[in-house]
């Protein structure tokens, strides 16, 4: 795709989420569009927004639980992204919002290259448990190419507290979710390509091919191990997710 064909969709989708209204997808619009298109979509989106004075805090990770032949897909986390437990999110900033538990990681020291799974548990990291609030903002999205073009359809990374990942074993994690009182789902970190630290060492890979690289303090979602659960302001308004040892967190949502 052209320069110009990208910076009208990215100037759309970028419309959509400051104003959480839904948009037709980019593949409709450009059915010629590439995944490299659409990272240069996401980022053309993230520059601007970063402009209005937010700076980059961290990245999603999506699909890191399907099934191979899936690849993972990444999302960019800003500054007024990432909250602690115990957040409260105005629905009104959102189109039709969902929640999944996920594990999260905060970076301890600069990734400029690849590194592996022994690596990265032997460095000064910290893991904790976390929510991601997704939002769609997009009416008829077919797949990959138009979720990462929507930055992976991340709205929010909701954190808890957070201790060394050498304390941890990553790949031994289990959780449930709950919402409105009620328990929704159950998962096991294992569920995230075997360790979600493995998700971790994947995204030091693809960032460098980027020409990006995880930053000190940059906080990662690793990936969903619930299962999205749509926000119902009726009766599921507040939402937890309980680590075990690991900890819980928590959001609610309000009109």
């Amino acid at each position: 795709m052209n320069t110009s064909d990208l910076e009208a969709l990215a100037y759309d989708l970028g419309q959509a989420w400051a104003t959480a209204t839904a948009i037709p997808a980019p593949s409709h619009q450009n059915p010629s569009m590439t995944t490299e298109d659409a990272y240069r979509i996401q980022e053309l989106i993230v520059a601007e927004r970063m402009r209005d004075g937010r700076r980059q805090a961290g990245w999603k990770l999506g699909l890191t639980s399907a099934e191979p032949p899936a690849t993972p897909i990444v999302g960019t986390l800003l500054s007024d992204m990432v909250l602690a437990s115990g957040a409260e999110l105005a629905l009104a900033t959102m189109v039709e919002p969902m929640v999944e538990a996920e594990i999260v990681v905060r970076i301890g020291e600069a990734i400029d290259r690849p590194q592996s799974v022994d690596e990265l548990l032997s460095g000064p990291h910290e893991i904790g448990p976390g929510l991601e609030v997704i939002d769609y903002r997009t009416v008829d999205s077919v797949g990959v190419i138009d979720w990462i073009a929507d930055n992976s359809t991340v709205a929010y990374a909701v954190v808890g507290q957070l201790v060394p990942i050498s304390d941890v074993h990553p790949a031994g994690i289990e959780v449930t979710l709950s919402g409105g009182g009620q328990s929704l789902a159950t998962g096991r970190s294992e569920q995230v390509m075997g360790n979600p630290v493995a998700a971790l060492a994947w995204l030091s890979e693809h960032l460098v091919t980027r020409g990006h690289r995880l930053q000190r303090g940059d906080i990662v979602l690793t990936g969903s191990l619930t299962g999205h659960h749509r926000v119902d302001p009726s009766d599921l308004a507040d939402f937890a997710a309980d680590f075990g040892s690991l900890g819980t967190v928590t959001v609610s949502f309000r009109a």
